[in-house]
């Protein structure tokens, strides 16, 4: 009997573990959906800037037409003025100078008056007046090109980087790599990102539970010995220690951090090829105070105060 009420005890217990996989499993899909989603609506916001971008060029390559048919219109007025005939041209017609033969009389073409070699004169200064308008036009259509990138033209500063606090949720060895911890950590985002770092021989295990740090989070993803890390712990660095840099207290995961004196947003997610934050890096050190910096400029946290490591002053920062 009592063999019989365990088993049936056992069953249940089977039971209710199936429907919590079961519903694990339904939560996983619900949150891959979710990514999804998210990824396109990133890509929707980036294909609308774009449009924008172009019909923004396009009126103003209206306005240059606008400006260069008025140009031609003036030279017209000015070759009027200056006895230069000109020849009505019926719509639909190309007409070539070159085209016209010897053989053909043109009355415009000799002249029995006195002042024919200063009427000829006028007219090469016309036509050179004529080509200085049409290359300024040109000029003018080619400054569309570099409005195109102008996002480009941003200077490479700090003011690039997507520098947040972040909570280190919980840490774990890597799978498969000895040197290598796996963080999940909140960067004030709807879920965690994960994060993978090389932090086991200077950072125990259990200091890295629910600890706050410093986060660079517009990394391009990376897959490190598997595992894709999404962002990147900043921390104080020399050949013999590394500590992990601390926002100031009160800050919260989502926190920006900011520099005087170089205003802007960051970029989107940096671009490997560009190698802005290889640029970047060298000029990232804390200071004699183990205050973070970048060319001398604070880490901070508008309201809240500086970002510094515990104890390394004057180290480089990665």
């Amino acid at each position: 009997m009592f063999l019989a009420r365990f088993l049936v005890k056992m069953a249940a217990n089977n039971a209710v573990l199936n429907r919590l996989e079961q519903k694990g499993a339904e939560a996983d899909q619900v949150i891959e959906y979710l990514k999804q989603q998210v990824a396109l609506l990133k890509e929707k916001a980036i294909l609308q800037a774009s449009l924008r971008e172009e019909k923004k060029l396009r009126v103003e390559n209206a306005k240059l037409k606008k400006e260069i048919e008025g140009l031609k219109q003036e030279l017209i007025q000015a070759e009027i003025r200056n006895g230069v005939k000109q020849i009505a041209v019926p719509p639909g017609t190309t007409v070539s100078t070159a085209s016209f033969s010897g053989d053909v009389p043109q009355p415009t073409a000799v002249s029995s008056s006195p002042d024919s070699k200063d009427q000829t004169k006028g007219e090469d200064e016309e036509k050179k007046k004529k080509e200085k308008v049409e290359k300024k036009g040109e000029k003018k259509e080619k400054k569309q090109q570099p409005a195109a990138g102008s996002s480009d033209a941003k200077p490479v500063d700090v003011s690039c980087l997507d520098l947040r606090v972040g909570c280190i949720i919980t840490a774990e060895k890597h799978p498969d790599a000895d040197t290598l911890y796996v963080e999940e950590v909140d960067v004030g985002e709807a879920s965690p990102r994960t994060v993978v770092s090389g932090l086991v021989k200077h950072v125990p295990l259990d200091q890295m539970q629910n600890r706050m740090a410093i986060l660079l989070c517009n990394l391009k993803p990376a897959k490190m010995r598997g595992v894709v890390s999404q962002a990147m712990v900043m921390c104080a660095s020399s050949p013999e220690k590394v500590e992990i840099l601390a926002p100031p207290p009160g800050a919260v995961p989502g926190d920006r951090i900011t520099f005087e004196g170089f205003p802007g947003g960051p970029e989107k997610e940096l671009n490997p090829k560009k190698k802005i934050w290889e640029q970047i890096q060298p000029d990232l050190h804390t200071n004699d105070q183990c205050v973070a910096t970048y060319k001398g400029v604070p880490f901070e946290v508008k309201g809240k105060g500086v970002c510094r490591a515990e104890t390394m002053a004057n180290s480089g920062i990665k």
